[in-house]
């Protein structure tokens, strides 16, 4: 028995069992040449390069056997079977590039493998594990990545080797995220590789190449999401803000209510975002005036937001997903102006200006890689006009169409990240226009004298011009969102007492890539 030993040669020790006890390294730098068996108990049994157990030319050489919480390893040779119920490792920490050869048979009893590898394309530097005989047992393959900055696989990268029959189910025990890339540990033709394609490399096409399938890490989704909230809650019309108005007014103060669901791709379809908002939204009135003919009032107003998002990248060839999670709350204070042709009874033209600053705070959960928080801001400027033309009916009743036209400039900064892998997530800083054009279709249906109930609808066409997008050490990856996107709002809106009003109202969004948002808002506004 040995036990906290360095360095080692073991000889002459023909039939004996060489046991590592205590919880030192017991390194073995040259040829052992004992066969009996070989078990470590605690600690670690190391063999350098020039280390070997067993001679190649004595039949029926003892095992080694690793037990639970010890740990065999280097980059040598075993001339016999291996036993692991514990931990095997190629490289120390930091390391890569270091074989270890099995001229045996290998069982895994629920014990641990470590590959340190420099996850890139089929040529990275890995550690690898060389089985001239058959595999059995269950075995759980962590990989730590050394320098590498991801690229996409083709067969993938070789970690383990088998001769013999390879029965053993090796299963991946971490995430190994590096880039863009989530690389996945995959059985093919006995041996086991790395790969960062979702797919089984397929025959090659008429043109020689092999078309492939990138397996993209979740957070991709997490990022674009977190950005695209931020830009989403930030667009109102003048509708939204403070609803129907149908008379002059000294002032008004109001705050509204709005949460719903998206849902959008990123990544060409393969990464699945699905975001859960709301808002919260205050504002009133500061300055108004008006010549009987015309009328201008100017206000100001904020808003709290909160945005989760859910992110999948796509399967693997064995079906399976990975998720990422992302947050961003934060505040947006702003200006408001609107001016009425129309002063008494704001029919005819109107032109409504906003701006607003935000910023927030922002988080995303990666599963084993971790979580980041990082910081952005963003500004949105708004010139929205429209003409309401009302169509009498009876009792005083009318329908009035109103056709719309609005652009909104926005602005979007955001911190750069380092995640746990060592990846640099930036340039996420962008501007973009998003222009609406619309109908709306206001009734005013009176109750009493003082009392009116106003059923409306609105059909928009939006166009967005910029990206959403993200880089992962310089690879742009973006969110899928449509240029153009088809909305539809309906809704209600009561008034009381010619001062209070309350509007609800849905909101639906559809578009290309399989984007969709559907939303709900309530409004309470009082005018004097």
């Amino acid at each position: 028995m040995l036990a906290d030993v360095d360095p080692n040669s073991v000889t002459g020790w023909d039939g004996k069992t060489l046991t590592k006890a205590g919880d030192g390294t017991l390194i073995l730098n040259t040829a052992n040449t004992y066969s009996g068996e070989t078990r470590v108990t605690e600690g670690t049994l190391w063999l350098t390069d020039t280390g070997v157990i067993g001679v190649p030319d004595v039949s029926g050489l003892g095992a080694v056997n690793v037990d639970s919480g010890a740990t065999f390893g280097g980059s040598s040779v075993v001339n016999g079977d291996v036993y692991n119920s514990g931990k095997i490792a190629m490289s120390h920490e930091g390391e890569t590039g270091n074989t270890l050869t099995i001229n045996g048979n290998y069982t895994g009893d629920n014990g641990n493998l470590y590959f340190n590898t420099q996850l890139g394309d089929d040529s990275s530097p890995t550690d690898k594990l060389v089985i001239s005989g058959d595999t059995s047992g269950n075995t759980t393959v962590y990989v730590a990545n050394v320098n590498g900055k991801g690229a996409q696989t083709k067969n993938g990268i070789e970690v383990i080797d088998v001769g013999g029959q390879s029965e053993g189910a090796f299963t991946q025990g971490n995430q190994v995220q590096i880039g863009l890339y989530e690389y996945r540990l995959y059985e093919d033709e006995g041996d086991w590789y790395l790969r960062s394609q979702s797919t089984v490399p397929p025959e090659p096409d008429d043109s020689g190449d092999v078309p492939v399938t990138p397996q993209y890490r979740p957070d991709i989704g997490a990022y674009l999401g977190n950005q695209w909230m931020v830009r989403n809650l930030q667009m109102q019309t003048l509708y939204d803000r403070e609803g129907s108005q149908y008379h002059n007014e000294d002032g008004s103060v109001w705050m509204r209510f709005k949460a719903g669901n998206a849902g959008s791709q990123a990544a060409d379809g393969n990464v699945d975002i699905n975001n859960n908002y709301s808002q919260f939204q205050l504002g009133g009135d500061i300055l108004a005036w008006d010549n009987d003919r015309q009328s201008l009032k100017v206000g100001v107003m904020a808003s709290y937001i909160n945005a989760d998002t859910d992110s999948e990248g796509n399967r693997g060839a064995d079906g399976s997903r990975f998720s990422a999670t992302g947050n961003v709350d934060g505040y947006n204070l702003g200006v408001y102006a609107t001016w009425f042709a129309d002063a008494q009874n704001h029919q005819g033209v109107y032109v409504d200006s906003w701006y607003q600053y935000g910023f927030y705070n922002n988080s995303v959960s990666n599963g084993d890689v971790g979580s980041e928080g990082y910081d952005s801001t963003a500004h949105a400027i708004s010139l929205e006009t429209g003409y309401r033309h009302d169509i009498a009916l009876s009792n005083q009743n009318t329908v009035s169409l109103i056709p719309q036209a609005q652009a909104t400039w926005q602005k979007y900064d955001a911190d750069s990240v380092i995640d746990n892998n060592g990846t640099r997530i930036d340039d996420q800083d962008s501007d973009s226009w998003t222009t609406r054009l619309g109908l709306r279709v206001d009734g005013k249906l009176h109750r009493n004298a003082t009392s009116m109930i106003q059923p409306f609808a609105e059909v928009n066409w939006l166009y967005t011009s910029g990206d959403v997008s993200v880089s992962f050490d310089g690879a742009e990856m973006k969110q899928d969102s449509p240029t153009n996107r088809a909305q539809a709002k309906v809704g209600i809106q009561v008034n009381q007492d010619c001062q209070w009003s309350i509007t609800g109202q849905v909101v639906g969004e559809t578009g290309s890539h399989n984007y969709n948002d559907l939303n709900g808002s309530l409004n309470l506004r009082y005018s004097w």
